[in-house]
């Protein structure tokens, strides 16, 4: 093999490997363990529910290691062990660490509240949760039986009453426990649109499309000049930009520049002031939500 052509060949096996960016990650625990000394009762001196926050994990080697999401992206489902057959919700916390104190705030929108089954296998449940790089994953619930206790490690903090989005952050509540059961996969978000590309955006290139992309223009049709409006008619909405040009001396100089926003079907969007007689040539570019692009020009005399 040649120098030529080993080259070759190597540049086709990396072409050949995916995208790191758009792979889907978990974060969380690794779920390798069983629910174990878990407490009916999530803080001894307050009663009803609480929320756990997963500040660390172990990693494969048993090593205890911050767990926070990697990058941002989409939530698409969770996964977690739990030994209660209750109501338990998702949901994502922030936390600064200072020393010995966890201050925890709610962070983004709640995810779905969920019913477990009182088995030690892995239950998963589908979400769509945005995150950001560095948040942690929670869980309201009633009880801890959904966390690993050992030698005292303290990985989980409580906080009772559950964490609510826009209260500021407070410090935990009970006595910190071991390691919360709970693991989300995420996917990447390249159009910000809050659907993972992987599983449930038909099209990560358009915010505006979740199934299949949208390659049509818009259709513009019937259109027609009147002294102070334009009368269009359209396939689909559309954002407008309007030039006005009028014949004088023979040649077409421009008049009027305009930005409409249009409706599917008929439109009759004002010029402003009114066109004195005259030839008239109208330029219109009628782009969609989806960044479809069509132009179209027409002349009239009035």
């Amino acid at each position: 093999m040649n120098r030529l052509t080993a080259l070759a060949v190597a540049i086709a096996a990396m072409l050949a490997l995916p995208a790191t960016g758009n792979a889907s990650q978990t974060f969380g625990s690794l779920l390798k363990n069983n629910p174990a000394n878990g407490s009916d009762q999530c803080v001894e001196d307050v009663p009803g529910p609480c929320t756990l926050v997963a500040y660390i994990n172990p990693n494969d080697a048993g090593d205890p290691v911050a767990s926070p999401a990697p990058a941002d992206g989409v939530i698409v489902k969770f996964r977690m062990k739990t030994r209660a057959a209750e109501s338990v919700t998702f949901r994502l916390a922030n936390i600064d660490k200072q020393g010995d104190v966890a201050l925890a705030q709610a962070a983004g929108a709640v995810g779905p509240t969920v019913t477990t089954q009182d088995t030690e296998d892995i239950q998963e449940f589908a979400a769509r949760l945005r995150v950001k790089a560095g948040q942690h994953i929670a869980l309201d619930a009633s009880s801890t039986q959904m966390v690993y206790n050992n030698s005292g490690n303290e990985f989980t903090y409580l906080y009772a009453p559950p964490l609510v989005a826009g209260q500021g952050p407070r410090g935990s509540s009970g006595e910190p426990q071991g390691e919360l059961l709970v693991q989300a996969v995420m996917e990447p978000d390249a159009d910000r649109d809050g659907y993972g590309d992987e599983t449930q955006d038909g099209c990560p290139t358009q915010a505006s499309t979740h199934g299949a992309c949208d390659t049509s223009a818009p259709a513009v049709k019937k259109l027609r000049l009147a002294a102070g409006a334009l009368k269009i008619r359209l396939s689909e909405a559309a954002k407008l930009g309007i030039k006005i040009e009028k014949k004088q001396n023979g040649r077409f100089r421009n008049v009027r520049t305009l930005t409409r926003a249009g409706r599917a079907g008929q439109n009759v969007l004002s010029l402003g002031r009114k066109l004195g007689p005259g030839q008239y040539r109208v330029s219109v570019v009628a782009t969609d939500a989806a960044g479809n692009r069509a132009r179209y020009r027409f002349q009239r005399s009035r």
